[in-house]
């Protein structure tokens, strides 16, 4: 191996003493070069190219496994053709996701569908909550898809409340939230639940979890096919109450009124639990008082018939008892054969 003084005639020891340099500015070379060489990847499937980092490949294979599911079901829903390329995005760090969705969002956003396009960006998650998050998006997008066909909006409630009822079930949170607002008469009603999306936090998870009981009313309570001809109407006309009016052959007034009766009735008592907590409380508590004041008054009546035991007795002490039998009464104390 050469020296480094002798690789260059002529260096002198200043030279050799710069050498300390060069290990570091190799390495930032080298750390610079793999970072550069370090390219998002592709990975396609049926109507959907999934992007994203290499040390996600785990993740975009489970997002191409439940955009699989959801579009064919999405298309059947919502009456279109599943003949389209979804393009999904995940980001590695909130940063890249404010770049991709172009930008700031907030923390709690884990993803963004865009408007009348076909592309969803994402954070990393995975297992359930991924899957819910992939249904949620991809369900904007097809939406987006049906209406912008007929040149229409479809209103924040009717995007958010039926990418919801896709994912399944709503989450206990949800719930709890129905509850509590149920139990406090804060329930919105239909007239406030777009403006109450751009709220704050409290006021934005109540309009997401009665959008969702909303599409879940008309499904269940509405003439047959009340949900898929809403959204027809509701392509057809871009009016929400007109849409409404036909889809569920009421007034609107009328559907609005019962469909708060029923989110009312089936979530209430789950904003109630601190209020029975406190009745079960009492009532112990007035249970343990009353036991108390029965048990003293007990006590108070034998000490008095005690005492009253006592005084007779002394009162009858040297009192000879007679020893013949008293007739026409029950004294039969000293009955002789």
């Amino acid at each position: 191996m050469v020296p480094v003084t002798a690789a260059v005639p002529g260096v002198g020891a200043g030279a050799v003493k710069g050498w300390r340099w060069v290990g570091p500015l190799v390495l930032g070379v080298l750390a610079s070069t793999a970072l550069a060489s370090e390219q998002r990847q592709s990975l396609g499937g049926p109507h959907v190219e999934i992007r994203y980092w290499p040390n996600q490949e785990d993740a975009a294979y489970e997002v191409r496994r439940y955009a699989a599911e959801a579009l064919p079901l999405l298309a059947q829903v919502l009456g279109l053709p599943n003949d389209q390329t979804v393009t999904i995005e995940i980001a590695r760090s909130q940063e890249e996701f404010n770049r991709l969705v172009g930008q700031r969002m907030p923390d709690w956003t884990l993803g963004v569908a865009f408007h009348h396009q076909l592309r969803v960006v994402l954070k990393p998650l995975r297992g359930p909550d991924l899957r819910r998050l992939v249904i949620h998006e991809l369900t904007h997008v097809m939406l987006d898809r049906k209406l912008g066909k007929a040149g229409a909006e479809a209103p924040r409630w009717v995007h958010e409340g039926l990418a919801q009822w896709m994912e399944g079930d709503m989450t206990p949170a949800q719930k709890d939230v129905l509850g509590q607002a149920a139990v406090e008469g804060r329930l919105l009603r239909l007239s406030e639940l777009n403006a109450a999306f751009e709220g704050k936090r409290e006021r934005v998870d109540l309009a997401y979890a009665q959008s969702v009981t909303l599409i879940q009313y008309m499904q269940e309570h509405g003439p047959p096919g009340a949900l898929g001809k809403f959204l027809e109407y509701l392509a057809q006309t871009g009016d929400e109450t007109l849409a409404l009016r036909w889809a569920m052959a009421q007034d609107p007034a009328v559907v609005e009124k019962r469909w708060l009766e029923a989110t009312r009735a089936q979530y209430l008592a789950r904003g109630v639990p601190l209020s029975v907590d406190l009745a079960i409380f009492a009532l112990m508590a007035l249970l343990f008082v009353v036991a108390v004041v029965v048990r003293m008054r007990i006590a108070r009546e034998i000490r008095e018939r005690m005492q009253e035991e006592e005084r007779l007795r002394q009162l009858f002490q040297g009192v000879d008892a007679p020893d013949e039998y008293l007739p026409d009464t029950n004294d039969e104390w000293n009955l002789r054969d």
